[in-house]
């Protein structure tokens, strides 16, 4: 699977390589950046193979010529467009000469191949229009709507006028010939243009995707410890509540309260920098002693919340208590020196102490409190209310 996810960075990579810095700022003007430089690539690769075909089939050293003459400056007018655009950025002037280049091109055909009403050129009008709404939106698309139909209407007044127009096809096998040439090179410019459309759509979701669960990351996710925020850690307990409060007998865990004693004293004096680096540091020893099933929180300052599965024997949750604690007394190396900080730790047991959300939580809290009053302990809410 690696190599043709290798094979399919080809492309977007070959684009990017013509975009200048200046126009990756802004997300609309930076897809259609896209398109264009997309659109620049492959039309040349079209009127190459225009031009090479031509003198394959039986045509006049007269059309040979006048062929070379549109489609080899075509083919290095984008070619010169593109280096402009990745050396400068002039994003519109490129766009806007692309779109003259390609009306100037298909014009210049018409009147080279027996005019509007014989030529099979005609069919390619509507290659320009659909560049234009691609590279400039619903303004620019619509003056070159304006300006198709001025010079359609040219074309015909000249037709209806008598104007001899250039005829370079001039047998029924070479006409027939030019059709089905021009045919080819309308469908491969309007295939391209679509494949280049859905193509850069699909970028621009897949970004759009990239962001929206970024966001909801960080909206999930505290920025300084990476632990959850308290919004999210209260989602995730009352799905707890539910799912565990369903079974019967209802299954138990353990919510946590924790608060870090001696924290205000490092923050005050080391400032909150290092305050910073003992909290991500104290959240990283958190995750590391807590087992795949429990669940880890931040409240807010130096607070903490955490759900703990309760299975096996009694003494399991005395157990996760004492590695709590005692990672959390370990020193802690800062930026600024050794510091120490030690932790107090308070349970509430769900369905034991409370089914309900917000009395567990105070029921927690309390016993967190109690905890405090000594440092550097735990304490249950079910021993409280015995010792009450």
């Amino acid at each position: 699977m690696q190599p043709a996810t290798e094979k399919s960075s080809i492309l977007p990579a070959v684009i990017n390589y013509f975009i200048h810095p200046s126009l990756r700022n802004d997300a609309d003007i930076f897809h259609r950046v896209r398109i264009l430089i997309a659109t620049m690539l492959i039309f040349p690769m079209v009127t190459l193979t225009s031009f090479l075909i031509v003198p394959v089939i039986n045509f006049s050293q007269e059309s040979i010529h006048i062929a070379a003459g549109l489609l080899l400056p075509t083919t290095f007018g984008y070619i010169g467009l593109l280096i402009l655009l990745r050396r400068y950025g002039h994003y519109m002037f490129c766009a806007v000469t692309t779109v003259i280049i390609l009306m100037a091109l298909i014009v210049s055909g018409i009147c080279l191949s027996g005019g509007v009403a014989h030529s099979p050129v005609t069919q390619l009008m509507v290659v320009p229009l659909l560049t234009a709404y691609f590279f400039g939106g619903v303004r620019w698309g619509s003056m070159a709507v304006v300006v198709t139909f001025g010079l359609m209407a040219i074309l015909i007044l000249l037709h209806i006028a008598g104007y001899d127009f250039l005829q370079t096809v001039h047998s029924e096998q070479q006409l027939v010939i030019a059709h089905f040439l021009v045919g080819f090179v309308n469908l491969a410019a309007i295939s391209g243009m679509a494949f280049i459309y859905e193509f850069t759509a699909a970028l621009l979701k897949q970004e759009r995707d990239t962001e929206h669960e970024k966001y909801i990351r960080l909206a999930k996710t505290d920025p300084l410890t990476g632990l959850a925020t308290r919004r999210n850690f209260a989602d995730m307990l009352q799905e707890r509540i539910d799912v565990y409060g369903s079974q019967v007998p209802p299954r138990r865990f353990a919510l946590g309260y924790l608060d870090l004693d001696g924290f205000k004293p490092v923050n005050d004096k080391l400032g909150h920098a290092i305050g910073d680096e003992v909290l991500r540091i104290v959240s990283a020893r958190l995750r590391t002693v807590l087992r795949g099933s429990d669940f880890v929180g931040r409240h807010g300052g130096d607070e903490f919340m955490m759900l703990l599965d309760l299975t096996g024997e009694p003494e399991a949750l005395e157990k996760m208590a004492a590695r709590l604690l005692a990672s959390i007394a370990k020193p802690i190396r800062t930026s600024a020196g050794e510091v120490s900080v030690s932790g107090s730790l308070g349970f509430a047991i769900f369905p034991l102490d409370a089914f309900d959300i917000d009395d567990l939580k105070r029921y927690a809290d309390e016993a967190m409190y109690a905890a405090k009053k000594q440092h550097n302990c735990w304490r249950l809410y079910q021993g409280l209310k015995e010792g009450a």
